[in-house]
């Protein structure tokens, strides 16, 4: 063979490799991050979806959580449940006596949900380094306002983790620990009257 030859054959080689390289990362970027929010994903029409009412907790404006019965239409996936519940938490209560848990401009960025029932979730907001000031009260209704809501609808969800631009802080304004994953907090919830 001559050195023609082999130049020719290395020069088909490389190429065939190169095509595949692209086709993987063409078939990557249309099966998407799947589940965290990123990524094109699976079309509308190919996601099977639940049809399951569901409790929403908002921050009152006392030192408690109310309870907001919803009926949502959830994909059937436990990471894009914890997306679709944290985007309509955040955007608020039917309520005008409740409060949204987080101000106008927080987003879900992502979410991932590991196999020791730990579920992530990355807030964020434009131009917000950090996340929004809040008194001790505040904070800790804003935080398990998403970790109950979350913990108690999603059964695979024992614990919640929140992020804030991709970091998980110590605290998000101060006053409550959030660097460990984080278990619903029931006690603020109050029982309905007549309840046991």
């Amino acid at each position: 063979m001559t050195a023609r030859a082999r130049l020719a054959l290395a020069l088909a080689g490389a190429v065939v490799v190169f095509g595949l390289v692209v086709l993987g990362w063409w078939w990557w970027q249309r099966r998407g991050a799947e589940g965290t929010g990123e990524g094109p994903g699976p079309r509308a029409d190919e996601v099977q979806t639940l049809d399951l009412a569901v409790t929403l907790y908002f921050p009152t404006q006392g030192t408690v959580l109310a309870a907001e019965p919803h009926q949502m239409a959830v994909p059937d996936d436990p990471e894009r449940q914890i997306l679709a519940l944290a985007r309509s938490l955040l955007e608020g209560p039917e309520n005008p006596d409740l409060a949204a848990p987080m101000p106008p401009g927080v987003e879900v960025r992502s979410v991932h949900l590991g196999d020791d029932g730990v579920a992530y979730v990355d807030l964020a907001a434009p131009d917000a380094a950090e996340p929004p000031a809040a008194g001790s009260t505040e904070e800790r209704l804003r935080v398990y306002s998403l970790v109950n809501t979350l913990a108690l609808n999603v059964p695979t969800v024992e614990r919640v983790v929140l992020l804030w631009n991709g970091e998980q802080r110590a605290s998000f304004s101060g006053h409550l620990d959030t660097s460990r994953p984080l278990p619903p907090d029931t006690s603020l919830i109050p029982r309905p009257r007549g309840g046991r």
